[in-house]
C-alpha cells in the first residue's frame, strides 16, 4: 500500500520542477538590468520568485499526499468557489492605480485572486461533471448552475479589468462539458455566445481595439499599440537556431516591456535560440501527455475531470502566451506557467500540479 502511494508520475514530477527551476534562470536574466535601474536592486525579482517558487514546490509536495477525492467533497468545493469570490471582490474594491484592481496587497506580499480562481473553478466543475454526467444536457440541473458559477467569477475578473483570464474560465468550461458528452448544438451556442460577448467587450474598450488592429497591422502604430508585438518578435527572430546566450539579450533592455513576466517566452527565444524554445515547447507537450495519461487512468470520473481540467488549463495557457509573442494573437496579460514572474500563478500552478500526481498515483 505505501509503494503505491509512492508511485507517482516522475516524468510529470521532473517536467514541474525542471520549467520552474528553469523558468528562475530566466526571470534573473531577464529581469536583472530593469530591477537594478527601478529598485537598485538586480536580484529582486528573483528573490521574490525564489521565494514563490518554494512555497509552492512545498505546496505541491502537500498537495501530492492528499486524496484528491477529499478536494472534491462538496464542502471543499464550495468553499473554494466562495473564498475565490470573496478574493475577486476584495481586490475590485482595492484603490489602485489606472483603475486596475488584479491584487490584494498585504504589506510586501501581493495576491492575484484570479489565478486561486482558476484552480477553485476546475475542482467544482470536475466535482459537477463527475456527478451529473449522465445528466450533463439537463439544463436545470447541470448547464444553469454551470453557468452562474463560471458567469460569476469570470464576470468578476473581466471587472478588474482581465479580459483574458476571464476568457480562460470560459473556456476551461465549455472543454469540460464537451469531454463530459454536452449537446453539439448547447456547445454551440455556448461558443458563439461566448465569441459575441467577447467582441462586444473588445469593441467597447478603445485600448481593446487598438490591440486588435495592432495585432492585424503593428508597423501601423510602431511605437504605440505595435510596439510591444514588434519588439517581442524581434527578440524572437534575433535568436536564430542557438540564440544569443544566456544574459546576452539587448531587447530586454528596455525595449521589450515588462521581458520577465508576460513576454519571457520572447527573451529564451533571443537568449537560447529555437533550440531552447523548442525545448519549452516540447516539456508543455510531455506535460500535456501525461496530464492525459494520468487523466485517463484515474479510477472515477472526478478524478478525470479534474486531472484534465488541471492538464488543459496549463498547456493551452502555455500555448496562448507563446501565441502572443510570436505575434499570432493580441497582446494579452496571460502569463507562462512556471516561467512568468509572478508568485501567486508559479504557487496556484505548483499546487496544481501536485494534485495531477496525486492522481496520477491512483491511475491504472
Amino acid at each position: 500500500m505505501m509503494a503505491r502511494k509512492l508511485a507517482f508520475d516522475k516524468t510529470l514530477f521532473g517536467v514541474g520542477i525542471g520549467l520552474t527551476l528553469f523558468g528562475l534562470v530566466m526571470i534573473y536574466s531577464a529581469s536583472a538590468v530593469i530591477a537594478l535601474e527601478r529598485f537598485g536592486n538586480a536580484h529582486l525579482f528573483l528573490v521574490k520568485q525564489a521565494i514563490a517558487a518554494a512555497l509552492g514546490i512545498g505546496g505541491m509536495i502537500v498537495a501530492m499526499h492528499v486524496d484528491y477525492r477529499r478536494l472534491l467533497k462538496r464542502p471543499v468545493v464550495y468553499f473554494g468557489i466562495l473564498a475565490s469570490t470573496v478574493l475577486l471582490i476584495v481586490a475590485l474594491a482595492s484603490d489602485r492605480a489606472h483603475q486596475v484592481h488584479r491584487w490584494i496587497v498585504l504589506g510586501p506580499v501581493q495576491i492575484q485572486p484570479s489565478e486561486i480562481g482558476k484552480l477553485a473553478l476546475i475542482l467544482f466543475l470536475a466535482y459537477l461533471m463527475a456527478r451529473k454526467e449522465a445528466r450533463v444536457n439537463d439544463v436545470v440541473g447541470t448547464i444553469i448552475p454551470c453557468v452562474v458559477v463560471v458567469g460569476q467569477l469570470a464576470l468578476l475578473v473581466y471587472l478588474q479589468p482581465d479580459l483574458g483570464t476571464a476568457a480562460i474560465y470560459v473556456l476551461l468550461a465549455i472543454v469540460l462539458l464537451f469531454l463530459a458528452g454536452l449537446r453539439w448544438r448547447y456547445l454551440v451556442f455556448s461558443g458563439g455566445a461566448c465569441a459575441l460577448a467577447i467582441g462586444l467587450l473588445i469593441l467597447q474598450a478603445p485600448y481593446r481595439v487598438r490591440r486588435i488592429l495592432s495585432f492585424m497591422n503593428p508597423d501601423d502604430d510602431p511605437l504605440g499599440a505595435g510596439f510591444q508585438v514588434r519588439q517581442s518578435i524581434l527578440a524572437v527572430a534575433s535568436g536564430g537556431l542557438h540564440g544569443q546566450g544566456v544574459g546576452e539579450s539587448r531587447q530586454k533592455l528596455f525595449f521589450l516591456p515588462e521581458p520577465h513576466t508576460d513576454f519571457v517566452f520572447s527573451v529564451i527565444s533571443e537568449e537560447l535560440g529555437l533550440i531552447g524554445a523548442a525545448a519549452v515547447i516540447v516539456a508543455f507537450g510531455v506535460l500535456f501527455w501525461r496530464g492525459v495519461v494520468a487523466a485517463a487512468g484515474a479510477p472515477d470520473r472526478g478524478g478525470y475531470y479534474l486531472g484534465m481540467g488541471i492538464t488543459i488549463w496549463l498547456v493551452v495557457q502555455a500555448m496562448l502566451n507563446m501565441a502572443v509573442t510570436l505575434g499570432l494573437m493580441p497582446t494579452k496579460g496571460i502569463p507562462l506557467p512556471f516561467l512568468s514572474y509572478g508568485g501567486s500563478s508559479l504557487v496556484v500552478s505548483l499546487c496544481a500540479l501536485g494534485v495531477l500526481l496525486n492522481i496520477s498515483q491512483h491511475s491504472s
